[in-house]
């Protein structure tokens, strides 16, 4: 029994590092993006030394790649499947925890820009998973079109791909003066307009 305990402190202990030192990636990447963000500055924020980063993340790509998983879990999480409304209302939820967390919003706009790039080390996963979101919604809208919902003559997938524009676009704003928009509202309200025909259960998206 004592072995069994003894073997997972240094575990434990090991996975609380990792953790730490992805914290400190999303902060450094979120501020100064990937490229001018560098492992010095992350052992700086982790309050490790390089040394005892590159023992944990040998390369400042394979941290990208840790911070991207994390994001995409945190994400995830809160993600419903089900109707096309508990889908949405997810969406909104997300809107919502944002604005609580406003250092995911900074890593994600500074990625998302800078991954742009084909070189970017970020430009293959940003780009599948933009493309797998702008899907997924299609398949939302298209469930809705034929319910009755959506909006006469609104293309699924253009509501889609919109819906993806205005959720980027207000982070963006939202960043330069979070007392001007309430996100969670600008995107109730834009896909309230687009299904005219659905209704949300939740009272904060009423």
């Amino acid at each position: 029994m004592a072995t069994g305990a003894g073997s997972r402190g240094p575990y434990a202990k090991t996975v609380l590092i990792r953790e730490r030192i992805t914290a400190a990636a999303m902060d450094v990447f979120a501020e100064s993006g990937f490229r001018a963000g560098t492992m010095k500055n992350i052992a700086e924020r982790a309050g490790i030394s390089q040394r005892g980063l590159v023992h944990h993340f040998a390369t400042k790509e394979e941290l990208l790649s840790e911070v991207l998983a994390a994001r995409a879990a945190e994400s995830s999480r809160m993600m419903h499947a089900g109707t096309p409304v508990e889908v949405l209302e997810s969406v909104i939820e997300i809107m919502v925890d944002n604005a609580r967390r406003p250092r995911l919003i900074e890593l994600h706009s500074a990625l998302s820009a800078e991954a742009t790039a084909i070189d970017h080390p970020a430009h293959a996963h940003h780009a599948q998973l933009l493309q797998a979101w702008r899907l997924y919604l299609t398949e939302v809208f298209t469930e809705l079109e034929s319910q009755g919902a959506l909006l006469p003559g609104m293309r699924p997938d253009i509501a889609a791909a919109t819906l993806v524009a205005v959720q980027d676009g207000i982070q963006i704003q939202w960043l330069y003066d979070p007392h001007l928009v309430d996100m969670a509202r600008v995107v109730t309200d834009y896909i309230t307009a687009v299904a005219p025909g659905i209704i949300f259960r939740h009272p904060a998206q009423k």
